[in-house]
C-alpha cells in the first residue's frame, strides 16, 4: 500500500486506486487528462517517466528475452509444413526478429512522441543486446542461429539510417563498430 505521510482518510482511499485493474486505472487517468492544468501535470509526470532510458538497461533485457527462447519452438515450427519444408535456420531468424520486434515498437514510440535522445538510447539498447546475444548466448537455440542476431542488428541500423540526421546515425554506427573492435583488440 502506498504510504506518503498521508492521513488514516486519505489512505483509505488510495485503497480503492489500488484494487483497479491496469485498464480501469488507465481509463480514470484519461478521463482525469480531460482537466487541462491536471493534464499538464500528468503529462509532465509521464514524460519524466518516459524520459529514464538506459541503454544497458534494454541491453540486459533484449539479451535476457533472446536467451529465454526455447529451442523445442523452434524444432516445433521448422521442418515439413503443409506449405513445404522451413529451414530450421531461417525460422531461427524469424524468431530473434519476432522476440525484438516489441523493443523495436517502443523504439519507434519514443521517436513518434519527439523524444530523440530516448528514442537513440533505447536504439543503442536493443543493438547491445543482439550483440551480446550473439557473442555469448548460452541458450541451445544460438548454437542455431550464430550470425542472425548480427544480422538483426545491421538491419536495425538500416531502418534507423532512414529518419535520422547523420550525427545520430554515426552514434549508432559506432555503438556497431565498437562492439567488434573490442574482438580485434583482443
Amino acid at each position: 500500500m502506498i504510504n506518503n505521510g498521508m492521513s488514516g482518510s486519505e489512505n483509505s482511499q488510495l485503497k480503492f486506486i489500488e484494487a483497479l485493474s491496469w485498464q480501469a486505472s488507465t481509463e480514470i487517468l484519461l478521463e482525469l487528462c480531460k482537466d487541462g492544468d491536471l493534464a499538464k501535470r500528468i503529462s509532465a509526470m509521464a514524460k519524466a517517466t518516459l524520459a529514464d532510458v538506459e541503454a544497458d538497461v534494454i541491453a540486459d533485457e533484449v539479451f535476457r528475452s533472446l536467451n529465454s527462447i526455447d529451442v523445442e519452438e523452434l524444432w516445433d515450427n521448422s521442418g515439413k509444413t503443409h506449405y513445404g519444408y522451413q529451414e530450421p535456420t531461417d525460422v531461427a531468424f524469424e524468431m530473434i526478429e519476432d522476440e525484438v520486434r516489441p523493443y523495436i515498437r517502443k523504439m519507434e514510440q519514443y521517436g513518434s512522441l519527439g523524444m530523440k535522445t530516448e528514442e537513440k538510447e533505447y536504439c543503442k539498447g536493443i543493438i547491445i543486446g543482439l550483440l551480446q546475444y550473439g557473442e555469448s548466448g548460452s541458450n541451445e537455440f544460438s548454437d542455431w542461429c550464430p550470425d542472425d542476431p548480427f544480422t538483426v542488428a545491421e538491419n536495425i541500423i538500416y531502418s534507423w539510417e532512414k529518419n535520422h540526421t547523420i550525427k545520430e546515425i554515426e552514434e549508432i554506427q559506432e555503438v556497431y563498430n565498437s562492439f567488434f573492435a573490442d574482438d580485434e583488440a583482443e
